[in-house]
This record gives structure tokens, C-alpha cells and sequence, in this order.
């Protein structure tokens, strides 16, 4: 049986087996899409999101757009009146990943997907079976020549965007407040994988990691007239 569903002897068979090959493949990025994170608590990521920095809101902005261009951010809007910044990166790599943030107890876009890719290939193999033998009819040739031709899977590379929020607010003791969320979207071939928050603590770490260095040298190292 399994040989009538693997080499089917008819042009109908030959065609839901080419059918069932081609949409398995095409399918199977969704079964795949890029692991997530579960989404912390509300209390846990903004202990995450939030530090405070000595210095009035003119210098810690400042230190805050330097450790976001040493992160290979472009600066997308900038008020240092309200001390708001927005910033976005586009990149083959993932930095971070993104939390998976459907309510508890839905399906995953990955998990509808594969739901749907096995449904469909019950129901191919099936007709394979059905329509795809015929004693009389010995010919075996594929129905679109070479079968280990080239397929019809993704193409392209993944597509990692990512997106950053700060938000500064001047405290009354000299100090000033810098929250930062962040989100991010994966794409391939013009198809969107995922899409979440940002919720890594390496990932923030890094920044106020950044901000801290930009601080220190602005502090501490003399400016040559």
C-alpha cells in the first residue's frame, strides 16, 4: 500500500502525490516559526524595563541615543521636550526573542498551521489511494519529470524587525527615570512568523549597559579645545 501512495501509476495519482509533496513543503514553515518566550508578569518586566540614572534628562537622553546607535538602532523620532525616543532595526539575525503573548489555551499560528498541513495530507494520501492505482496502467514516469527537482519552499532569508521605545522622565533628586519597551516581527518571503513584546533580560541589559558607559565617559573624559 505504501508503494501505490508513493508511486502512484496514474496521472491522477501522480498529481495528488505532486499536490500533497508541494503544499507540505510550502506548509511547513508554519510548524516551524521562531521558538517564543512566555510574557512575564506586568510587576517582573518593568523591574526589567526600568532604571534610573543620575543626570538631568538632557544627558541621560543623550546617553540613551548613543547606546542605541552602538546597537545598530536608527533613531526614528526624538523629543527631548517630553523625552520620548523611538528607534527600529532590520536584521538577518534574531537579537531577542519574542514572547508568545496569545491568551492560555489558543492555538499558536504554528499549531493552526500544522493542524491544517496534516488534515489536508489525510485526505490527499486518501484519494492517492482512491484514484492513484490502475492494474492496466504501468507507467510509472513522473508527472512533472525529475522528482527530486527543485521544490517550492521558502526562499529567502528570515527578516528580524525590531522596534524600541524610551521613555524619560526627570526626577526631582537629580536623577531621571528611563523606561524601555521593545517589540519585534520575523518575516520571510514577504510572510510574517511572529510578532510579540520583548521581554529578555539580556536584552535590556545590554542597553543600560550602554547607557551607564555613555555616562561614565561623558563624566570623566576631559573635551580638547
Amino acid at each position: 500500500m505504501l508503494r501505490r501512495i508513493i508511486q502512484p501509476k496514474t496521472q491522477s495519482g501522480r498529481f495528488f502525490y505532486m499536490s500533497l509533496i508541494a503544499y507540505l513543503v510550502m506548509g511547513i514553515s508554519g510548524c516551524t516559526n521562531p521558538p517564543r518566550t512566555d510574557k512575564p508578569a506586568t510587576s517582573i518586566a518593568r523591574a526589567m524595563e526600568t532604571r534610573s540614572f543620575p543626570g538631568d534628562l538632557k544627558s541621560v537622553l543623550k546617553a540613551a541615543i548613543n547606546s542605541l546607535q552602538d546597537m545598530d538602532y536608527t533613531i526614528e523620532v526624538l523629543n527631548s521636550d517630553v523625552g520620548l525616543i523611538t528607534a527600529s532595526r532590520t536584521t538577518e539575525h534574531a537579537k531577542a526573542g519574542l514572547a508568545n503573548e496569545k491568551p492560555e489555551g489558543e492555538l499558536s499560528a504554528g499549531q493552526k498551521a500544522c493542524l491544517a498541513i496534516g488534515a489536508v495530507a489525510v485526505i490527499a494520501i486518501i484519494a492517492s489511494m482512491i484514484f492513484g492505482h490502475n492494474g492496466g496502467d504501468d507507467d510509472s514516469r513522473p508527472l512533472f519529470g525529475n522528482s527530486h527537482g527543485r521544490d517550492d519552499g521558502p526562499d529567502g532569508p528570515k527578516i528580524y524587525r525590531y522596534k524600541i521605545t524610551v521613555n524619560l522622565t526627570e526626577l526631582t533628586d537629580g536623577e531621571t527615570n528611563v523606561r524601555v519597551s521593545a517589540s519585534g516581527e520575523v518575516e520571510q518571503d514577504g510572510k510574517i512568523l511572529a510578532t510579540g513584546g520583548v521581554h529578555e533580560m539580556e536584552f535590556f541589559q545590554k542597553f543600560f549597559a550602554g547607557m551607564n558607559q555613555g555616562l561614565f565617559l561623558d563624566q570623566n573624559v576631559p573635551i580638547n579645545n
